[in-house]
């Protein structure tokens, strides 16, 4: 039996929560709203008597888009005012929850999980979310921590990165550091800018006692299985 060459993996297709993220559910609905439209006037048409033709479905599927295109133009709308709201700091900001990418992990679709957040990093270069939520996947279940590392560095690096978020990315890579990377030289660097940028801060000051366990472990390193400690 020859063999027969192995195919590559279809690349992944972004769906269109991908692409538009929550306004995607916008887009649905309006939709939605036109098909009802189409089918309510369709019926009343027929009941009253009236024949169809390509001219009348013509109007009515124009009537249906009408009404699909104020619904997501309304939506828009709202969309809009609550993020005004959200920045003028009147509620608290809108966080996405990557539901659909949590669904294919639980079904062990890590691999797929990976590719749609790709997909959304690379059309949201402001997104600090879908960084974070990767590089916990690569270094949990992918195994690399490379990449973990390159996407918390662009969540440091983005222009007005949130609080919250710097802290998030800037607590992932002291483990990647310290850890699976090896380079606990590093880590302390990554400890010591976060004091310096959240200075008088419960987090500067577990930074401040992490440094000095680091440091520690440092000079007396752990001694191989068996080994008494120097």
């Amino acid at each position: 039996m020859s063999d027969s060459p192995s195919r590559e993996p279809a690349p992944y297709k972004p769906t269109l929560f991908d692409r538009e993220g929550a306004a995607a559910a916008d887009t649905v609905r309006a939709v939605a709203y036109g098909f009802m439209v189409f089918g309510i006037a369709t019926s009343a048409w027929m009941l009253n008597g009236g024949r169809l033709s390509l001219v009348v479905l013509g109007v009515f599927v124009v009537a249906g888009g009408a009404v699909a295109g104020v619904a997501r133009a309304l939506s828009g709308a709202a969309g809009a005012g609550w993020q005004r709201i959200m920045a003028s700091g009147a509620s608290t900001p809108y966080e996405e929850q990557f539901s659909y990418q949590d669904a294919l992990v639980m079904r062990g679709q890590v691999a797929e999980a990976l590719a749609s957040y790709e997909s959304i990093i690379a059309e949201r270069p402001g997104d600090a979310s879908a960084r974070l939520r990767a590089a916990a996947l690569y270094a949990s279940r992918a195994g690399d921590p490379r990449r973990a590392a390159a996407l918390v560095r662009e969540v440091q690096h983005m222009p007005g990165v949130l609080a919250k978020d710097d802290i998030a990315a800037s607590n992932r890579l002291i483990e990647l550091l310290a850890g699976p990377l090896g380079e606990p030289g590093r880590a302390m660097v990554e400890l010591r800018r976060l004091m310096d940028r959240h200075p008088g801060t419960d987090v500067a000051a577990r930074a401040k006692l992490m440094l000095a366990e680091l440091k520690a472990t440092i000079a007396s390193p752990e001694p191989p299985p068996g080994e008494p400690r120097r």
